[in-house]
């Protein structure tokens, strides 16, 4: 596993509308689907006691609804015909949740630091609705072309384009992913350093018509640090003495690896569909 750096030469979030840039810094395990929640949970518990004396200043709080009633996710990754982002690690995709939320998102492969370069673009008003009760219906692809081909806002087709002379013209929904989110949050002297989450995730290939899709699962685990981190916390050598601690704590107790894969490049392979 590399060393997680801290990146020197911009923040790790920054924002300007409804675009936003997150330098998103982390470790992700691939845990398994034969794990239970419970088993899982039994960790955590130890890890609220443990984890001050691990690293000093450190807690981990979680929501009260965390543990009965995960939020669902959906995510809908597009692709060129050919699975070009698919082959270069890239990522492209909505995510959204019911009640919360609608973004796009293009991230790049994590690099020799662990991060992964993540632009986003929030979805309001009519766009985030469509996208929210049918991820992958055709008013939702529709919203998505339509951001994707102005030119008049910084959004994530901007720098798809850029890097890989891709545009929306070429892109079709390729995957669908649904996932449970288990989330747990690690401060540092009472301030927000990790976003952390245990996720079963669902996949299905969206290129199959619906009768023929068959959905296969996975589960991981990601200890990112928070998006909105204050400097000063970044900075600090106890956020990646955290990422540390807490990857050790899991490989020995559940013999678990860390993985550099995205979950595009994961639900591809579970799927059976070559990456090149």
């Amino acid at each position: 596993m590399h060393t997680p750096q801290v990146p020197t030469e911009e923040s790790i979030y920054s924002r300007t509308g409804d675009f936003a840039v997150f330098n998103q810094l982390g470790v992700k395990l691939a845990f398994s689907d034969d794990t239970t929640d419970e088993e899982y949970y039994a960790w955590l518990d130890e890890m609220h006691v443990r984890i001050g004396d691990l690293v000093p200043g450190a807690e981990i709080a979680e929501k009260s609804y965390a543990r009965t009633e995960p939020r669902l996710n959906t995510g809908i990754y597009y692709d060129t015909e050919d699975h070009r982002l698919l082959r270069a690690g890239a990522v492209l995709r909505t995510t959204c949740n019911i009640k919360t939320h609608a973004f796009c998102a293009f991230k790049l492969s994590e690099d020799e630091n662990s991060v992964r370069r993540d632009h986003r673009y929030v979805f309001e008003g009519e766009d985030k609705a469509d996208i929210q009760r049918a991820p992958s219906s055709p008013e939702a692809v529709a919203a998505v072309k339509r951001l994707l081909a102005r030119t008049d806002i910084e959004h994530p087709g901007v720098h798809m384009r850029e890097k890989f002379g891709v545009t929306g013209d070429d892109l079709t929904p390729a995957i669908g992913l649904e996932q449970y989110r288990h989330p747990f949050f690690v401060w540092l002297d009472k301030r927000d350093a990790l976003r952390c989450s245990m996720d079963r995730v669902t996949v299905y290939d969206l290129r199959l018509p619906e009768e023929q899709r068959v959905r296969k699962t996975y589960s991981e685990i990601e200890l990112p640090v928070y998006p909105h981190l204050e400097d000063e916390v970044a900075h600090d050598p106890r956020l990646i003495q955290l990422i540390e601690k807490l990857t050790a704590s899991l490989g020995q107790r559940f013999g678990i690896r860390s993985i550099v894969e995205s979950k595009y490049q994961r639900a591809a392979d579970v799927l059976g569909i070559p990456r090149g």
